[in-house]
């Protein structure tokens, strides 16, 4: 789930925290700040997040790859083609 996503939630659970236990402030703010963090950190958000990325480095190491062969390259100049930091790379190198 992106953190827009996470964001709209949030201020949503905050409009029905609020509209249905205006008189009650003290429960309206502990049922906010769970539902502001604690409640949306769940495993299959975070194993959502995580292929998502797995998936992004996937398609970057193709990439990589074709460019190399495409156009005989190095893996570094492949790399300086994409504007990988330098920083990623290593990781990058590990897939290839």
């Amino acid at each position: 789930m992106s953190t827009y996503s996470k964001d709209v939630i949030i201020r949503l659970i905050n409009k029905v925290v609020h509209k249905q236990l205006m008189k009650y402030q003290s429960t309206q703010k502990r049922v906010g700040d769970l539902m502001g963090g604690k409640v949306l950190d769940l495993d299959v958000i975070r194993a959502h997040d995580e292929g998502i990325e797995q998936g992004r480095d996937s398609t970057l190491a193709k990439s990589i790859r074709s460019i190399m062969k495409n156009f005989k390259l190095t893996a570094e100049e492949a790399m300086d083609k994409l504007d990988i930091p330098n920083g990623e790379r290593s990781k990058y190198m590990a897939m290839l």
